[in-house]
């Protein structure tokens, strides 16, 4: 297949990127060129702004694809400009692969969620707001530009819930096995046993985009994890995921942080923010995000979607050195040292 990329520098649509020349495909991505400036051998990258709509129209001129890659669209004004332009260009049985969120969903109080759930509305939002706080909404707006733009029969929804591994820029999944590598003593929520933990690494969901394109996939997949076959890894809780990061720290030689559960309704009355302040924490209590982490993944399954052992993406986190510096992006607004201490300490 003739691939674009829009992205494809880091992360997502870098591992995007690694899986589509490794299936042996032929590239281009349109980026600012910000975040990357050497590519692949072959790799046809072209500079220019999504929002700039001369620039689309200048990459679309004279080219054809067989699939694009949207992974970096969450204004609705942007990607109808995305995908109106490049209509044009995609092959008549070719895909517009939008990455959207599992946040799209106007709500997660139930379990399991599925893809044909009712999504959230944006009435009332611009559709050239740039506000995070309306991602889900916007998100789903995006969505309905795409398929209305392209039709039901080339437009690929993908709807991750919170991605992580190596080049993972927001720390939110990293915390953990960095934590427990530092050693002392670690705060971890008092969450019931058997409430399940939803994430999926990078390299395998850029993986599965591509043979989901090779396969022609249409229409809205959750794609998060786990999904794999492998025994005792169908559900992963707190405790599997706290003991296999203590694990892999162990099996490098690093004498882990030892844990101690805090119940959640002192995590709440001291103002701990849950996602952000302790990464990965919804609590069991709030009804808002009960089915949060049940997305249900048949659909995605039965079109190929597997994931990789826990222990080889705690593995590849700590590979990377854990930042030091506090500016540094994956350490703001997380739970600091002599926070955790005072709350360990009651």
């Amino acid at each position: 297949m003739n691939i674009l990329i829009l992205g494809g520098g880091v992360f997502l649509g870098a591992a995007a990127l690694d899986a589509a020349l490794r299936r042996g495909h032929t590239v281009t991505v349109f980026n600012r060129s910000r975040s990357r400036t050497a590519w692949p051998s072959g790799v046809d990258a072209v500079q220019g702004d999504r929002a700039d709509r001369d620039a689309l129209a200048r990459l679309a001129a004279g080219r054809r694809w067989d699939a694009v890659i949207d992974t970096c669209g969450y204004v609705p004004l942007d990607v109808r400009a995305s995908a109106e332009a490049l209509r044009a260009s995609l092959s008549e049985t070719g895909r517009y692969l939008f990455v959207s969120s599992i946040s799209v969903y106007a709500s997660t109080r139930h379990a399991p969620v599925r893809e044909t759930d009712a999504l959230a509305s944006n009435d009332g939002i611009a559709p050239d707001d740039r506000n995070l706080e309306h991602y889900g909404p916007q998100k789903a707006a995006c969505e309905a530009e795409v398929t209305r733009v392209l039709g039901d029969e080339r437009a690929l929804l993908v709807r991750p819930g919170l991605i992580v591994g190596p080049g993972d820029r927001s720390g939110r999944f990293s915390y953990w096995p960095w934590r427990a590598a530092a050693g002392g003593t670690m705060l971890v929520p008092d969450v019931p046993d058997g409430e399940p933990l939803q994430f999926i690494d990078v390299r395998d969901l850029g993986e599965w985009m591509i043979r989901a394109l090779e396969q022609r996939e249409r229409g809205a997949f959750n794609a998060t994890g786990p999904a794999n076959d492998a025994p005792g890894e169908s559900v992963v809780d707190w405790t599997t995921l706290i003991a296999a990061c203590r694990a892999e720290a162990q099996h490098r030689g690093i004498e882990p942080a030892e844990p101690v559960r805090v119940a959640e309704a002192r995590l709440l009355e001291h103002g701990v923010q849950p996602w952000t302040e302790l990464p990965l924490w919804l609590p069991a209590s709030d009804p808002e995000h009960a089915g949060f982490n049940r997305a249900d993944l048949a659909r995605a399954r039965t079109a190929g979607l597997r994931t990789r052992p826990l222990r080889e993406t705690i593995a590849a986190v700590l590979a990377e050195a854990a930042p030091t510096d506090p500016d540094d992006r994956r350490r703001q607004g997380k739970l600091m040292r002599e926070r955790e201490a005072t709350l360990l300490a009651g």
